[in-house]
């Protein structure tokens, strides 16, 4: 995406954010068909299909094999086509982009086109609201995590991922580093600050766990590498070496992991 944006940091909460955020109107342009969560990726493609397989088999153990799902931000149904295939849950979709929907319902898939505050649930639908990489897209985060809890059923939970800022990776890489993805990303989280959020929307029980994601190091190097040399990268996002640049910093991120959070985190977060 072309243009130039701005990343703040709150003195009072300590979050980050764009500064200014973009009006409302404007955001569906980040979003070109070649993104990544529309469509199978070339480069990565395979390491999506594992991390859906892997969330399907967390959801059942989370809530059991039976239950209501709603999977927020779903793309083209990925997510919810893998955990068709490990339940009998009742599966429902949330999707801004008309496509993504459209390609969904192709595959049986119930999704409407919609964002979490505005959609049209009735309270308390839900035994389960899966964020995989959402709260960061939203303009309003406290707001999406007040109609998130206001879905759910008692005992209901929330689950997701979202990046890390407070990591080695992002003090290293700073504008260049992987997990930055502007202008769609627009909130920055830390486990400090994704606790209080999620307290503050009247959640219980929150646990931030590390996931094993090493896109901050590897796609801050491809960063780098296109913006110092001039070097091509592909629509989608990757260029097709992507997967080496996994390896290589696996054992780091597999490091990070053990002393520190790394770039990537996953939150649990209960209705009482």
């Amino acid at each position: 995406m072309p243009g130039e944006w701005t990343l703040a940091r709150c003195r009072a909460c300590g979050g980050y954010s764009q500064l200014p955020l973009p009006a409302p109107s404007v955001v569906p342009s980040f979003y070109p068909p070649t993104y990544s969560a529309y469509g199978d990726d070339p480069a990565i493609g395979w390491l999506f299909r594992l991390t859906f397989w892997l969330d399907a088999r967390r959801v059942a153990g989370l809530i059991g094999r039976q239950g209501a799902v709603l999977d927020v931000g779903c793309g083209a149904g990925a997510a919810l086509a893998a955990m068709a295939e490990h339940g009998q849950w009742q599966l429902h979709g949330l999707e801004l982009d008309a496509e993504a929907v459209r390609r969904a319902q192709g595959r049986g898939l119930k999704v409407q086109q919609g964002d979490l505050i505005s959609c049209d649930f009735a309270p308390e639908s839900f035994d389960l609201i899966r964020l995989g990489h959402v709260i960061e897209h939203v303009l309003d985060p406290p707001a999406t995590l007040r109609r998130a809890f206001e879905l759910l059923r008692p005992g209901g939970l929330l689950f997701g991922e979202t990046p890390n800022i407070n990591c080695w990776d992002f003090r290293v890489f700073g504008r260049y580093w992987g997990a930055l993805h502007f202008p769609r990303h627009l909130t920055f989280f830390s486990e400090r600050t994704l606790t209080q959020a999620l307290r503050d929307a009247g959640f219980s029980g929150v646990r931030i766990v590390p996931r094993l994601r090493t896109v901050g190091w590897s796609a801050g190097i491809q960063n780098w590498l296109a913006d110092r040399f001039g070097m091509s990268v592909p629509a989608q996002g990757r260029v097709s070496w992507y997967v080496l640049l996994i390896l290589l910093f696996l054992p780091v991120t597999l490091a990070q992991t053990l002393v520190s959070r790394p770039g990537t985190i996953a939150f649990i977060a209960r209705k009482p």
